[in-house]
């Protein structure tokens, strides 16, 4: 049974002659740089003549091995993208975790309160899944042990019905690499080798900026995968939080400026869905590390953002 159109039973796209790798996510591994090739209609031209004007490296260098979290980086003596395989399977966890939060907890129930009546059931038990999921992934920055694959979510072996949990979770994992490596790509051309008069943290921030810009190139002209490339690269930086208690960084920007800066960046508009995913993002990281903010319930998901960024601020002064 081709599985693209399967509606029932265990899909399970583990090809061993194709799919390189330790972990469940090496079955998007090549989804990944496919999708980061096409970032926008001209990119690949563009990375062809980075290739040979800036030789950066035609090759993704993917570290398997059951290691903990080591985040990505790019080698200065051959510009060489790393990726490790454990932090990409950290990156999908969390990615999950908050898409079915969002879901189950804030989505759903405000649909079914506006129409007065069930129209989504809210899944517990997948709630209860994803934060076991997001537990794990946190365990993976200290020690590590394998993904149970027949238990919790993953983008490997997974239930036909449960599709639609696991198939966006791909989606915004995807984007959220693209700015990862978008990121690493603009040190690549611009920082490495070459001469420049910036200090790191100014690097770190032009990198953020203009490997956002490369991602915008490739929204639709009627914007219908904004949200999509936006999640993504939000995504991207809240998997940051989770790592650390503070958000304070010595050679990047504070992990709040990213985010407040990328969401600026993006233009998000005042209704979107991305000011809760971040929301979640930072809820999840508040309840990790008892910083215990104050959390208005009667104000929009933005203003309710900018509070929470208000507050990180005011805590990272002390």
């Amino acid at each position: 049974m081709n599985w693209i159109f399967q509606k029932t039973g265990k899909i399970n796209l583990y090809r061993p002659n194709i799919h390189k790798g330790m972990q469940p996510v090496r079955v998007l591994h090549h989804m990944n740089l496919y999708m980061f090739q096409n970032s926008h209609p001209s990119f690949s031209k563009e990375l062809t003549e980075a290739f040979t004007q800036n030789v950066f490296s035609k090759t993704l260098d993917i570290v398997y091995g059951n290691e903990t979290i080591k985040t990505p980086c790019i080698r200065k003596n051959d510009k060489t993208i790393e990726l490790q395989e454990t932090f990409l399977s950290y990156l999908w966890s969390v990615i999950h975790n908050v898409y079915i939060t969002y879901l189950h907890k804030i989505e759903h129930p405000r649909i079914n309160k506006k129409n007065g009546r069930v129209i989504f059931q809210i899944d517990e038990e997948k709630v209860e899944k994803a934060n076991e999921l997001f537990q794990y992934a946190k365990s993976l920055k200290t020690s590590f042990y394998k993904w149970d694959i027949d238990y919790l979510p993953n983008p490997e072996k997974y239930d036909a019905e449960n599709r639609d949990d696991i198939e966006p979770t791909n989606i915004y994992y995807t984007e959220a690499i693209k700015f990862i490596l978008a990121h690493e790509y603009i040190h690549a051309i611009k920082h490495i080798k070459t001469q420049t008069e910036l200090t790191q943290l100014e690097m770190e921030i032009e990198a953020d900026y203009e490997a956002i810009e490369l991602l915008k190139k490739g929204i639709f002209e009627n914007n219908e995968n904004a949200f999509i490339i936006q999640g993504g690269i939000i995504f991207g930086v809240i998997s940051l939080l989770f790592l650390n208690s503070s958000s304070i960084c010595q050679t990047h920007p504070n992990t709040e400026d990213r985010l407040v800066s990328a969401v600026e960046q993006l233009n998000v508009s005042n209704d979107s869905e991305i000011w809760d995913y971040a929301l979640i993002g930072l809820k999840h990281w508040d309840e990790q590390f008892n910083h215990n903010f104050e959390w208005n319930e009667n104000v929009s998901s933005k203003e309710k953002f900018y509070s929470i960024i208000k507050q990180v601020k005011e805590r990272n002064k002390k």
